[in-house]
């Protein structure tokens, strides 16, 4: 004779176990087609530490903490959407601190990720620390600056404070508990009572639930399609949607290909005293030569003169060689722009006529 158990050896809320069932059969009896499978329970951890969602009172109080916050479509996807920036934030000081992935989670169950979030005992910030404690761990709190509003340092704080939790507690899961309700409080109910189950101790309210809000939003964002019995097809849509990738704006070209001049990237002024200079010859005075030419193209035309038109000049009359040896082709030297922190020059080549 075999008692029955659950599919896959997962709990079941409910089910009368104490039937017992021919071995011969297998899955063909009657009695396991009215197992109500909507109120089939995962099994769920919490940094390594397995939740007991077998026994009644605990199950109970996870189903309900699941089904509250499944209903919440809009408040779910807002923190979905916020919390994939925000991880990118913490996880990197969690892992380099050694705390475990889980408690990336507890900000949301603290602040519903509102940096400006302030608890009537006065508790601020994402972590919704105490000005008192926070002091502690050091940071600045003061009339003029609250570095409990800048998440790297209250990120780095929290985890000294966890550590700190741990070496009294021994138990990430009493972590949690302490830093909602307080390691005094906490002490004193494992005192009291004379165990350290958290699951079984009777601590107030909030501190009681605290540890189930955290895993309801890491259960319900990270693995949506295990609580479709609770969610709405259009939560569950939305959920198992991925959000849109982030891609950083691409820099802009230091220099366009085939183009004749590079792409000023900075305001700054280019020197003086290095580069093409500015063509004057429209302004300034002409030169011997140019006032001998135009006189000559000018000249009244006399019979025992020769002619001073270029056009009509043979190869011996020095005017044409003169012309044609103004007309070259220079070359003028690069300037080379530099802006800040730019490692490398870039030249800028002009050509010019003359």
């Amino acid at each position: 004779m075999a008692t029955i158990k659950p599919a896959l050896g997962l709990p079941l809320i409910g089910v009368d176990t104490s039937r017992a069932l021919p071995s011969s059969k297998g899955l063909n009896t009657p009695e396991l087609l009215v197992v109500d499978s909507t109120r089939h329970l995962f099994p769920i951890y919490f940094c390594g530490e397995e939740v007991p969602v077998s026994e009644p009172r605990v199950g109970r109080r996870w189903a309900q903490t699941v089904r509250t916050y499944g209903a919440q479509q809009a408040f779910l996807l807002d923190l979905r959407s916020k919390a994939s920036t925000f991880f990118h934030i913490i996880d990197p000081i969690l892992r380099k601190h050694k705390i475990p992935r889980d408690f990336r989670f507890m900000p949301l169950a603290e602040s519903a990720l509102e940096n400006n979030s302030v608890s009537p005992k006065g508790a601020s910030g994402y972590w919704q620390l105490m000005p008192n404690t926070a002091r502690e761990l050091g940071l600045i709190v003061n009339d003029e600056v609250d570095e409990r509003y800048d998440l790297p340092k209250a990120t780095v704080a929290v985890c000294r404070h966890l550590h700190r939790l741990y070496s009294v507690l021994g138990s990430w899961t009493l972590v949690a508990a302490a830093y909602n309700g307080g390691i005094t409080h906490v002490r004193h109910k494992i005192k009291k009572q004379g165990h350290d189950n958290y699951y079984r101790l009777r601590l107030h309210r909030e501190t009681s639930h605290y540890l189930f809000r955290i895993l309801a939003f890491k259960e319900l964002l990270t693995n949506p399609r295990q609580y479709a019995m609770v969610l709405n097809g259009a939560t569950l849509a939305q959920l198992i949607k991925p959000l849109p990738s982030w891609h950083k704006p691409l820099a802009l070209p230091k220099k366009i290909k085939d183009a004749p001049t590079i792409e000023l990237v900075d305001d700054e002024p280019a020197s003086a005293t290095w580069g093409p200079r500015p063509n004057t010859a429209l302004t300034k005075a002409p030169s011997d030569t140019q006032q001998f030419i135009a006189q000559a193209a000018l000249a009244k035309v006399l019979p025992d003169t020769p002619d001073a038109s270029l056009e009509k000049q043979g190869p011996h009359f020095p005017i044409r060689k003169l012309m044609m040896g103004l007309i070259v082709l220079r070359f003028r030297r690069p300037r080379f722009l530099i802006g800040k922190n730019r490692e490398s020059a870039n030249p800028l080549h002009f050509w010019d006529w003359l």
